[in-house]
């Protein structure tokens, strides 16, 4: 399966990015994905989603960075621009993102925020005991130094963390220059970027730049502080037009004209600026790109509104056949069983999907549940993920584990912060922990767009 159309709380991954998007206004998006998943995320768009965005696909080859998927599509772009990684989750209300990039007309707005704290739970519900070192508290998001100004946070400084060795070494000019800069190293890269039409100008001069959060995001910060002659401006960036003034310049014309008649003095400011958004700490913002913050995520989004007040999804047990606990499951659906049969037990920060069946004395906690899953007797689910069609058989075991789409876990078996492939059979009386049971992670996926 996909990455983008992972289960996430039971609703495709992609989905988040576009109900985001569709409820910030926006009426049409490209979705750009790689050849070799192209066929599932075209069949999601055109059977299963059900929003009013019009998504239009663009395949681009397997091996394609995301800057590589922009220059692709860069005849399609006209104008400034929305960049949304297809594996982030957020309730960030995006027109406040826009508003900055366009006070200020900033080239790129850049999206951070600050791991753990935007935890909706809190970290006792949310990662159980301090210091707990279980699969599901292992998420640790890949954080670069990044060096922001202080009241304005305006990006000064874009270093990835692969590129030091060391220490980070700070220019003397830009210190002097920018003296009131925070040099941030837990603060993440959202992978959500507003971005200057001119931005397009610089992937097509500087071919080589795969990335844009590892390559073209630095460059832009870098570019702030070149010598602000014409030339070098029209060096940097318009390769295709030599002659012509550099775009940004010329955004910034009118706006130079109608300072220089005014009696204020104005502050100075660069041709080039690159700022960051910086997402409150009761912002809900992960991205889910490995499997500990796919864990984290499904564990977390049942506990979080979008930016308009909405449940992301559904908690419950509705559509569940069996007979549920009223202690732990009120308002579940209840089937007949046999008298002298024990009914099962699910938590409430549990989510179920339609069609489980669910057999007695069966304990499940902290887990998502997906559609038709089949789950035997005296089972015990904790911290678990199970996606759809699942069969989970007799007396099994299974903690901080993710088990996808159509996997057999045989009876009396006990798996302990494992992962268990699509189509999968685990043998019975298997006792694990920390195995894969698949030829790859469930992560192992090319990025969308």
């Amino acid at each position: 399966i996909a990455k983008c159309l992972l289960p996430v709380g039971n609703r495709p991954l992609i989905s988040y990015q576009l109900s985001m998007l569709e409820k910030a206004g926006l009426k049409e998006c490209l979705v750009v994905t790689t050849q070799h998943i192209s066929q599932q995320v075209r069949s999601y768009l055109g059977e299963k989603y059900d929003g009013k965005m019009r998504c239009i696909v663009h395949v681009v080859d397997d091996y394609s960075g995301t800057a590589d998927a922009l220059r692709h599509i860069a005849d399609k772009i006209v104008t400034d621009y929305i960049v949304v990684s297809a594996d982030v989750i957020t309730n960030i209300k995006l027109l406040y993102m826009a508003d900055l990039h366009r006070s200020n007309d900033s080239v790129a707005t850049v999206l951070l925020s600050h791991p753990f704290g935007n935890s909706a739970s809190g970290d006792k519900k949310a990662g159980g005991k301090k210091g707990s070192k279980s699969g599901v508290d292992a998420y640790q998001p890949e954080c670069n130094f990044i060096g922001l100004e202080q009241d304005t946070n305006r990006v000064l400084l874009y270093t990835p963390k692969a590129d030091v060795e060391e220490a980070l070494t700070v220019n003397k000019s830009l210190l002097f220059r920018h003296p009131r800069m925070t040099v941030h190293s837990q603060i993440e890269d959202a992978h959500i970027y507003i971005m200057s039409y001119v931005t397009i100008q610089v992937l097509k001069h500087h071919k080589h730049i795969s990335s844009i959060q590892n390559e073209l995001i630095p460059r832009l910060v870098q570019m702030q502080f070149r010598q602000t002659s014409e030339e070098k401006r029209r060096e940097s960036l318009d390769s295709d037009q030599p002659s012509e003034t550099p775009l940004w310049n010329s955004k910034k014309f009118a706006q130079t004209e109608a300072l220089g008649m005014s009696s204020v003095a104005s502050k100075a400011r660069d041709a080039v600026e690159c700022l960051a958004y910086v997402a409150p700490s009761d912002v809900f913002c992960i991205r889910v790109n490995t499997v500990p913050a796919y864990k984290r995520a499904n564990r977390d989004v049942g506990n979080v509104r979008d930016a308009y007040g909405q449940s992301f999804v559904q908690k419950g047990v509705d559509g569940v056949e069996g007979k549920a606990s009223n202690a732990d499951s009120a308002g579940a659906s209840q089937a007949s069983q046999p008298k002298g049969r024990k009914a099962f037990n699910i938590g409430k920060d549990c989510i179920v999907g339609l069609g489980v069946q669910i057999g007695p004395k069966t304990n499940i906690k902290k887990s998502t549940i997906g559609k038709y899953c089949k789950i035997g007797e005296k089972c015990r689910i904790s911290n678990c993920i199970l996606m759809d069609h699942v069969i989970i058989e007799d007396m099994v075991t299974l903690n901080d584990t993710v088990v996808c789409s159509n996997a057999r876990i045989q009876s009396m078996s006990s798996l302990d912060t494992c992962e268990v492939g699509a189509n999968y059979t685990v043998s019975a009386k298997t006792k694990l922990k920390k195995e894969q049971f698949s030829t790859a992670s469930i992560m192992e996926h090319d990025e969308e767009m």
